[in-house]
Formats: structure tokens, C-alpha cells, sequence
């Protein structure tokens, strides 16, 4: 078989993607980093929060608690490490007068999973955050938002200097082939080209299930995904540098955070996302000005004088949520498919929040995986 021969091929150059890219750097692999558009990160990696996270909102047993709990440092030490941007802001999670209870159970998730946070009262958030509208708040010290594009930027530097890149490169086949896999892809040109290799990481994002299912077909032993959009909305210049603090409401009982106060370098605020499922036949990225009255009754409910021509649609993104059966999972899916019958084929399938603050965790995890292999 005269084609060209890679030790391992990862799918999709996403945050996630470039994570495990960068952890496999200056090894002896050689590493082939497949992407189906033009440049990294075009997809969920850039359109989301930004936000740090700290855990507060995940399970304490699942891989999703624990890679965001140390990705988080990972991820502030890797940003000092090479000047890339972030505020270690710290994050209200805020209540109503009607929420004592709702309140008091998130506090006692928090000890149990022994994060570090205080309890203010409503003078004590109005002085840190006097535009806020909140009866007690939770101050967590340790989240913030990062460049999430300057991050990846750096990944993709580190990872370029001993890997190859290969953009506009769709992947059409994937078929097991003696002790590894032969792999087709289609190029911008039309062009059909070929390759082996050793190990597949599938960390195609959103694409990540139709990939298991290209490789696996009938083998595929995994929870289905289904999509939801979530959109955000840009608040007037008059309110840039207006919030110190990440803004969050309790979590309620669906997987999701509310429409929450975010911010960026400059200072620009946004508010989001919602949560709307949609079909997975074709994305939709544009933010409806409909919307904006649904944006406006949330956010006005804890923001004082806010006016609904303060909102503006500003961008939208796309994120995968696991099922099993009916259920919704609230883990990722990482796994080495060998008892499947795919030996050195991982998985990575529904890495949704919070998969940048644990993606340089998830790099190292993957790289363990792959350091236990045989080939």
C-alpha cells in the first residue's frame, strides 16, 4: 500500500482539536490535524461565552466537574505562560427574594464539591455591582473570560511548528484497514485524497456523531446528539465596563445556564444564550431582532434600567447535547472504541460547555490514552 503513513490523525481543529494537537507536539508521532473549513476554530470554539468556568454548575462525579476544575488552572497558567488575554473576574451567581430555597441547595452543592465562594448580601453585590438587581449573590472567585481566538491562535502556533495542518478538507470515508485506518478526504478543489493511520481522534465538534457513525456504522454503541442554538444579544456602548463580575441566575433544572451578563476585552456586554433546539439538516447563525423582547424580559428582571433598545442581535452558535434513549446527558463522551471492535480510535462526541475551560485538560487526557496504546 503505497500511501502517505501518519501515526495519528485528529478531526477537527476546534479548541479541543488544537488542545490535543499541541499536548502531541515535539513527541515522536507524526500528527495530521484535519479541518473541513478555512481556518481553526470557525465553529462552536468561536461562538460562545469566553467564560472560564469553575465547575459550580457540573456534577461532582462526571469528567466534565473534573477536566473543568483543573483545565481552569491549566488554562490561567498556559494564558500567563504566553501573554494571551484574560480577566480573572470572578462570577455573581444572583437570586431573587423568592429563591431562599432554590438558593440554599446550590450553596450546598458548592461545599460538597468544596469550592471556595461567599455568600453576599443585597447591599454587599449592589456595592460590587450597583446595576444589578439581586437579594443574595454567590461571588466565585476563580472564573473569568479568556481571548478564546487568541488561545487558539497559540494552540495552533505550538502545534503547526511539529504537526500538519490540513484545512478545507472534508473528511468522506474512514475504513479499518490492517492495524490502523485508511482515511479519505475530499479538498476544496474537488480533489479525493488518501492516507493511513495508526489512531483516529474524532474531535469534529458538531460533526463529531456523523464521524463515529461513518467509521462504527451499526457498532456505534453511543448516545445520539441532537443541537440547540444559542444566541446573544450586545448591550449599547453606555453599558461598556458597566459589570466587574460574570452574572449568572441559579441553574435551573434543564441543561442549561440562562441568558447570563458576559463581557469582553474592550469591555462590550452581552447577554446570552438562550436555548432553542433546531433540526440538524443546515445551521442557521443569524440572531432574529424578534428575540429581543424574550432577551429584554429576562434581562431586565436583574439589570436595573435596562431599556429594550439597549439590545442589539450580535451572534449566535451551535451546541451539542448527548442523549441516551430520551435522556439528555449532562457529560462528554471521550472513550477509546476498542471494546466497540475500534482498536485506537477515540471518540470525543458532545464536548459543549464547559469544553474550553477543560480543553487543555482534555488534550492531556487524550494524550494518556494514547500513550497506553500499541501500535
Amino acid at each position: 500500500m503505497n500511501l502517505p503513513k501518519f501515526d495519528i490523525t485528529i478531526i477537527g481543529s476546534g479548541i479541543v482539536g488544537l488542545s490535543i494537537a499541541k499536548s502531541l507536539s515535539n513527541n515522536k508521532y507524526s500528527v495530521l490535524v484535519i479541518e473541513k473549513n478555512n481556518s481553526f476554530g470557525e465553529e462552536t470554539s468561536s461562538r460562545n461565552s469566553e467564560v472560564v468556568h469553575s465547575g459550580i454548575f457540573n456534577d461532582i462525579e462526571s469528567l466534565k466537574y473534573n477536566f473543568c476544575k483543573e483545565g481552569n488552572d491549566l488554562l490561567y497558567h498556559f494564558c500567563d505562560e504566553n501573554q494571551i488575554w484574560y480577566n480573572k473576574c470572578g462570577k455573581l451567581v444572583i437570586s431573587k427574594e423568592n429563591e431562599e430555597e432554590k438558593f440554599e441547595k446550590f450553596v450546598q452543592s458548592l461545599i460538597q464539591k468544596n469550592i471556595k465562594f461567599d455568600i453576599l448580601n443585597e447591599n454587599e453585590t449592589n456595592k460590587i455591582e450597583p446595576s444589578i438587581i439581586s437579594s443574595k449573590s454567590i461571588h466565585i472567585k476563580n472564573s473569568g473570560v479568556v481571548d478564546s481566538h487568541g488561545l487558539m491562535s497559540h494552540l495552533f502556533r505550538i502545534s503547526s511548528n511539529s504537526n500538519t495542518h490540513l484545512f478545507n478538507s472534508k473528511m468522506q470515508k474512514i475504513v479499518k484497514y490492517k492495524n490502523g485506518y485508511i482515511v479519505q478526504i475530499q479538498r476544496k478543489n474537488g480533489e479525493i485524497e488518501e492516507f493511513f493511520s495508526k489512531i483516529i481522534i474524532n474531535s469534529a465538534g458538531l460533526n463529531s456523531y456523523e464521524v463515529a457513525s461513518n467509521i462504527m456504522g451499526n457498532s456505534l454503541n453511543i448516545p445520539s446528539m441532537k443541537f440547540y442554538k444559542g444566541s446573544y444579544f450586545s448591550l449599547s456602548s453606555k453599558w461598556r465596563n458597566k459589570f466587574r463580575k460574570l452574572i449568572y441566575s441559579l441553574p435551573s433544572s434543564e441543561d442549561a445556564l440562562g441568558i447570563h451578563i458576559s463581557f469582553d476585552s474592550l469591555g462590550r456586554v452581552k447577554l446570552g444564550p438562550d436555548y432553542e433546539p433546531i433540526s440538524s439538516d443546515s445551521f442557521d447563525y443569524s440572531v432574529s431582532l424578534k428575540s429581543r423582547e424574550k432577551f429584554f424580559e429576562s434581562a431586565k428582571q436583574y439589570i436595573n434600567d435596562l431599556h429594550i433598545e439597549d439590545l442589539s442581535p450580535d451572534y449566535s452558535g451551535i451546541r451539542p447535547k448527548l442523549f441516551y434513549k430520551s435522556k439528555r446527558s449532562s457529560e462528554f463522551y471521550i472513550k477509546e472504541e476498542s471494546k466497540n471492535g475500534y482498536n485506537n480510535f477515540i471518540n470525543l462526541i458532545g464536548i459543549d460547555s464547559p469544553g474550553l475551560t477543560s480543553s487543555l485538560k482534555i488534550g492531556e487526557y487524550v494524550k494518556s490514552i494514547i500513550s497506553r496504546m500499541n501500535f
